[in-house]
């Protein structure tokens, strides 16, 4: 790929190695961190959980339309923080923390291992806000909506470690996610290629990057 240093802000600026500590108590450090297989198993089992009250509250069908209905909000979530959230031109501190927090420090250190999900706690904290917010707005509907939109996430999160830890796929579908994941990061981390999980939004809001572009 070319080297394209020059046009990547200096927060976003990609290291090949390392890590960095985004605070100095050990105990608030690994907070920030976890291994891919613990949010991923910990949110598969109230997927799981949720789903079986679900289908006993709602019924099969209605519970396959809630769950279908939160996986398509997710990935639009999904696009939506990553591009208005996290990617943002902002000249406000207290956003820019945000984005530090949430997101800048993988831009800066893609192939740490340790960043690539978020950890429990704040994954918990969140997805329970996201629940009541789902409650308050459907009551029992909420059952089968939102493990819906926590499967989105599983699947976003275990679709982004890949694309940072494994090789590309030679399968077509795959091949592109990881292609334009890479673009993301090394050429176009403020304006292109938003989806992680999928290119569904890029290609409704013209984010996409060229096709023709080589690695």
């Amino acid at each position: 790929m070319e080297n394209t240093a020059g046009r990547i802000p200096e927060h976003l600026m990609p290291r090949n190695s390392g890590t960095d500590e985004l605070f100095r108590n050990s105990w608030m450090e690994k907070l920030t961190r976890t291994h891919i297989s613990v949010p991923v198993t910990m949110h598969m089992i109230i997927v799981i959980s949720v789903s079986w009250f679900a289908v006993g509250r709602v019924g099969w069908m209605a519970y396959v339309l809630l769950f279908t209905a939160g996986w398509l909000t997710w990935t639009f979530t999904e696009y939506w923080v990553h591009r208005y959230v996290y990617h943002v031109k902002t000249d406000k501190p207290w956003l820019l923390k945000i984005q530090h927090l949430g997101h800048g420090i993988h831009h800066q250190y893609p192939k740490d291992p340790t960043r690539l999900a978020m950890p429990p706690v704040p994954a918990l904290i969140l997805i329970s806000l996201f629940y009541l917010i789902f409650w308050l707005i459907m009551r029992v509907y909420a059952m089968g909506f939102f493990p819906g939109f926590l499967f989105g996430y599983v699947l976003y999160i275990t679709l982004h470690y890949a694309e940072h830890r494994y090789k590309t796929p030679a399968y077509g579908p795959l091949k592109r996610l990881w292609k334009f994941h890479v673009l993301h990061h090394y050429k176009y981390p403020e304006s292109k290629a938003f989806g992680v999980s999928t290119l569904l939004w890029d290609r409704v809001f013209g984010t996409l990057p060229p096709e023709e572009i080589s690695l």
